[in-house]
């Protein structure tokens, strides 16, 4: 399974409530990692979907990498 392929399909073909909307990315990192287990949080409202990852700057990096290629696919597409 490629992972990329997974969020770049996400991406891609969202639902609804996330296509309209402005989507955000945060990544949130704490002083002791052991007391705070890595998650990831996603809250939707009307004018925009934030996706919060805690003490996973991995998961950060590829979800903001994802992000950035499909906005880049867009504006190529525009032209």
């Amino acid at each position: 399974m490629n992972i990329f392929k997974t969020f770049e399909t996400f991406l891609k073909e969202p639902l609804s409530i996330l296509k309209d909307n402005f989507i955000q990315i945060v990544s949130i990192q704490t002083g002791n990692i052991f007391a705070n287990k890595p998650s990831i949080d996603v809250s939707v409202t009307k004018e925009k979907t934030q996706i919060t990852v805690v003490n996973n700057e991995k998961v950060y990096n590829l979800l903001s990498l994802v992000q950035h290629r499909a906005k880049a696919k867009q504006t190529s597409e525009k032209v």
